[in-house]
């Protein structure tokens, strides 16, 4: 995957994935996780899942290490890239029973950000377990300690899969070509459940950097959209 850029459609970006054409709408939106994810426009949506993690994959020029048209699609030299997911963070703490150390990751595309009214379930009652791990119900994903709290992410992490999906995990990994560093808040450390949103960096454009303890007020924070 490499993105393009159409001579006669200055605003997109063009990948092919899987077969499917995904246009990015450039330059992404900047600005704080609610600039970034409450705006609105009939012709566009939020990426997503795997469409981020293309998105990261197509910039990234795995031949000589350079990202593509910075001013363009702006991540990751300019702006960091955010996802479009609100995380709970539940201690590691013997009252919260088989969610102890859990994260549970719960979609946002409206930019709700930490506002966003999330509970921490009594147990998994209910919820269905992924081949990887996961527990799925409804809308909602809870990852297990034992399948996420490490200091580097690669595709098997449970965080990356709830937030790319299987697949966009394996694409996010080969972008990097290794593991990445993994920010997180320490759920060892925390008394009470604590709620973040999840950015991609890199500052030496060498190694990604998956940051789960963001919480969403800086400016330099960019979305991606995608024309529907």
């Amino acid at each position: 995957m490499k993105i393009e850029f159409p001579k006669n459609k200055l605003a997109v970006a063009e990948l092919i994935m899987g077969g499917r054409q995904v246009m990015y709408v450039i330059p992404p939106v900047i600005g704080t996780y609610f600039e970034c994810f409450s705006f609105s426009d009939d012709r566009t949506r939020t990426a997503q899942g795997i469409e981020i993690a293309a998105f990261v994959y197509g910039a990234f020029f795995l031949g000589n290490r350079e990202w593509a048209d910075q001013p363009r699609i702006r991540f990751p030299t300019l702006n960091y890239l955010r996802v479009p997911e609100i995380l709970t963070m539940v201690p590691n703490k013997k009252e919260f029973g088989d969610l102890a150390g859990a994260m549970l990751v719960d979609s946002d595309l409206t930019g709700e950000g930490l506002s966003k009214i999330t509970e921490v379930p009594a147990n998994f009652d209910g919820w269905a377990q992924t081949p990887q791990g996961l527990m799925i119900r409804d809308n909602r994903i809870a990852v297990p300690m034992s399948k996420w709290y490490s200091n580097r992410w690669d595709a098997k992490n449970g965080a990356v899969i709830a937030l790319f999906g299987d697949e966009g995990a394996k694409v996010l990994e080969k972008a990097y070509a290794d593991s990445g560093s993994f920010w997180k808040v320490d759920v060892k450390a925390i008394q009470t459940p604590e709620k973040r949103v999840p950015v991609i960096r890199s500052y030496d454009g060498l190694n990604l950097v998956l940051d789960c303890s963001d919480k969403g007020g800086g400016e330099n924070g960019c979305a991606i959209y995608v024309l529907k």
